[in-house]
């Protein structure tokens, strides 16, 4: 998921690999990805023809490394939006990620993707209660899982409404 948020932070226009890796950190709650994950990247991305690197000044007349997407690049940061099987649906960022760019998305792409996180929310909350059921109810474990179940509630109930608003943009079925 790293390659796809920073190849997305490449979508509104050029960047630095430091404003990059602010940005990926920034959602993905940390103060910013580690330069280890970001440059390699970066190379990858250069040398499979999805980004171009141009050197330009910086404010302190050193050389800048500027990154901007390619044609062949926002191609493939499309086709692997649209992969979204069993593991994808089970993360919550992965799901988030897709939701973001549901407006280059095909529609009914965005109807499944929306459609399988719902059954994975399921699926866990069935899950979750019955390890609920199995544990003390005054536990700290059980409290745990309550919020669990509530943070799953939430997110199903906010889905349904995302797909209902989804559908109502984008017209009909």
């Amino acid at each position: 998921m790293n390659d796809l948020v920073l190849l997305a932070g490449l979508l509104h226009g050029p960047a630095y690999g430091y404003a990059l890796k602010k940005t990926a950190g920034l959602i993905f709650g940390a103060s910013a990805l580690h330069n280890n994950i970001v440059y390699p990247s970066l190379r990858k991305f250069v040398q499979n023809g999805w980004v171009q690197v141009s050197s330009v000044p910086g404010e302190r007349g050193q050389q800048r490394k500027q990154y901007r997407i390619t044609a062949a690049g926002r191609k493939y940061l499309i086709e692997q939006l649209k992969t979204f099987g069993e593991r994808e649906a089970a993360d919550h960022g992965a799901f988030l990620l897709r939701v973001a760019f549901f407006d280059v998305l095909p529609k009914t792409k965005c109807l499944e993707i929306m459609a399988a996180r719902k059954a994975s929310l399921t699926a866990r909350a069935a899950r979750l209660a019955a390890l609920r059921e199995s544990t003390a109810a005054q536990s700290y474990a059980a409290t745990v899982l309550y919020r669990l179940l509530a943070q799953g509630a939430s997110e199903l109930e906010w889905v349904g409404d995302l797909e209902r608003k989804y559908r109502a943009d984008k017209g009909g079925n």
